[in-house]
């Protein structure tokens, strides 16, 4: 009956859908269960996204699905630990979705957190996966949405050209390296000074050992916390094919410091041969244009121990809060439910390279994937170790291989349990907040939070105008003290960079107007929470049925001079917002080096012990 309920409701949304979300001054009046009454007073329902990738269709996804829903959307540091300091100030969204995700780090949160394991939603899901989720009491607090591969992405027509054979095992990998550094062409590169990339990399060198009786055992243990340091038996083998791959590839000091655009220019350029990436990349980074590319796996000594590493794009799990109102409950549990369902998920893996993990949900794959199916069939997909310290750690130690500081697999084992013996770094209180601001979006004062880091940037940076989304800022700024940590997860997002630029008042027109108008992007706005904060300046803008419409720009109540020149920053997306916006404005010079959000805040408040600065009413929605 339930599913038949559901079925017509969507039905009728599909009906009566509107444009857009999120308007407080627009009539709601919806029919069907997902709303408790006819009314204007929208429900509002929280959503905190794990990056900005949720930007591109996805949140406009859901606002066109549930135009009864006032959506709050915000860009969560992804982490499990932004939500431990959200449910610290007793503020947790109302649906959480977090990609880095190990049970090991989410067990703290599981008091906070609705048990997901009788509902239906819980019961499409392989039971095998469900498993991975499933608590020693039976609960269920986290579902997965489906799965990035990630592997060694190769430039086949390269290897055509230089008639080298494709791998099939470590050793023809090795053969291939060396056959493209004899020609002066960097066979392997991938971004070592990301801690993922150090991660994934030391994983996938050695699933076949992760994956034996004795690595299966090791891992199950570490995550339900019997233990708290890497075995012996299992992570020295890992270790020394880390440092046999370092060798054999020619990795160094310089691939240390590659950060994450590097190795894929180069790999765009014909300069390397071979990168770590995901599917993703292999649409976003497709060779020199016409180049043919295939994801392998990564090696073990014989084909048979070739694996993917795999990891979920994310997970979503909901607030207790509320969920006693079981009409908010159903609310969210449906909402929950789109998120995950066919098209829900057709909405993230639009690239048609990504693996489901539930029984009602069918992924194509493109064809340069076509290699992965084999694989899929024979579940020789491992889901990476993924908790918070593995990713600092194996940074930090990963780092110090490459660069020399040990130089043995013995060292690389004891440096790496000896960090996992200490405390993790950035807890001590280092600077107090005296005033609170919130996150909430009020067509009279705008998002005042962000406007308070905005203008902070603004000041602290030199520039004339500051122009960033709001949902950057990823929760209300509580007054009190703060930790290292804990201050960054006011704006710490990994989509979020700084572009400086020079802009004339008229070419800011046509940011403005171009962002407004922008869709399937990220960088788009879907409702009045991913709304853009000005500072500098004054936005006057008019919602109406198809978006918003920019009526004029002002700094301090003049209209701004469309001759000027001005120094601009712009943060938010570096490879698909600010590119767009860039080609539009005819702008080719940009410094994207800058410090991020969260730089700002620690330089303000902790280096100069200061406070930020004030917000302003930056904008006028009629």
């Amino acid at each position: 009956m339930k599913k038949l309920l559901s079925l017509l409701l969507a039905v009728v949304m599909a009906a009566t859908m509107l444009t857009g979300c999120g308007s407080q001054s627009t009539n709601s009046g919806t029919s069907g269960e997902n709303s408790a009454t006819q009314t204007d007073e929208k429900e509002k329902v929280v959503v905190a996204c794990w990056g900005n990738q949720m930007l591109d269709t996805y949140t406009q996804y859901l606002c066109d699905l549930f135009p009864q829903v006032e959506f709050e959307f915000v860009l969560a540091t992804n982490s499990t630990d932004y939500y431990r300091f959200r449910a610290d100030h007793d503020d947790m969204p109302d649906i959480l979705s977090v990609r880095r995700f190990a049970l090991k780090d989410a067990v703290l949160l599981k008091d906070y957190l609705y048990d997901l394991s009788n509902t239906e939603l819980a019961a499409t899901y392989y039971g095998s996966y469900l498993d991975s989720y499933t608590y020693d009491d039976g609960s269920v607090n986290w579902l997965p949405t489906c799965a990035e591969v990630d592997g060694i992405i190769i430039n086949k027509t390269l290897f055509d050209e230089y008639n080298v054979p494709i791998p099939t095992d470590y050793a023809s990998f090795v053969a291939a390296c060396e056959a493209f550094e004899a020609v002066g062409i960097r066979s392997f590169v991938s971004d070592f000074a990301a801690d993922y990339t150090c991660m994934e990399v030391l994983q996938g060198a050695s699933i076949p050992v992760l994956q034996s009786i004795e690595g299966r055992k090791w891992r199950q243990q570490y995550e339900s916390g019997a233990t708290h340091e890497l075995s012996e038996e299992v992570w020295l083998p890992i270790f020394e094919n880390f440092f046999d791959f370092k060798e054999k590839v020619g990795l160094g000091a310089e691939d240390a410091a590659y950060p994450n655009r590097t190795p894929k220019d180069m790999f765009s350029a014909g300069e390397a041969a071979m990168f770590r990436g995901t599917g993703a990349d292999v649409i976003t980074f497709p060779g020199r244009g016409e180049d043919e590319v295939l994801l392998l796996p990564y090696f073990g000594q014989t084909e048979q121990d070739n694996w993917y590493l795999t990891y979920p794009t994310f997970q979503i799990a909901a607030s207790n809060k509320g969920m006693d109102d079981p009409e908010r409950e159903k609310l969210i549990l449906d909402i929950m439910t789109a998120m995950v369902n066919q098209q829900g998920q057709d909405h993230i893996s639009y690239g048609k390279n990504m693996v489901p993990y539930k029984k009602d949900v069918t992924l194509e794959l493109m064809p340069e994937m076509d290699n992965l199916k084999p694989y899929v069939e024979q579940n020789k997909l491992y889901i990476r170790l993924a908790s918070n310290e593995m990713f600092r750690i194996s940074k930090d130690v990963v780092q110090m291989i490459l660069n020399g500081d040990v130089t043995t697999p013995q060292e690389a084992l004891a440096a790496f349990n000896e960090e996992l013996a200490g405390e993790e770094p950035g807890t001590e209180i280092v600077t107090h907040i005296d005033t609170a601001y919130s996150n909430d979006f009020t067509p009279e004062h705008g998002n005042q939070a962000a406007s308070a880091i905005a203008n902070t940037m603004r000041v602290l940076s030199g520039v004339d105008l500051v122009f960033m989304q709001a949902c950057y800022v990823a929760n209300d700024i509580y007054a009190g003290d703060y930790s290292q940590k804990d201050l960054a997860y006011i704006a710490k997002n990994d989509g979020g960079w700084p572009g400086l630029m020079e802009l004339t008042g008229d070419q800011i027109y046509t940011l403005v107007e171009t962002t407004l108008s922008m869709t399937g992007n990220r960088g788009a706005v879907c409702n009045d929470s991913t709304l853009y904060v000005s500072s500098g300046f004054e936005m006057d803008i008019t919602k109406t049925d198809s978006g918003n419409t920019l009526n004029a720009l002002t700094m301090n109540g003049k209209e701004l001079d469309r001759s000027a020149t001005y120094s601009f920053l712009i943060y938010g997306d570096r490879d698909w917002y600010m590119s767009t916006v860039m080609e539009e404005m005819g702008v080719s010079e940009v410094d994207t080096t800058g410090p991020k959000a969260e730089d700002y805040l620690m330089q303000r408040l902790v280096e100069q012990g200061g406070q930020l600065e004030a917000p302003t009413d930056y904008i006028i929605l009629r």
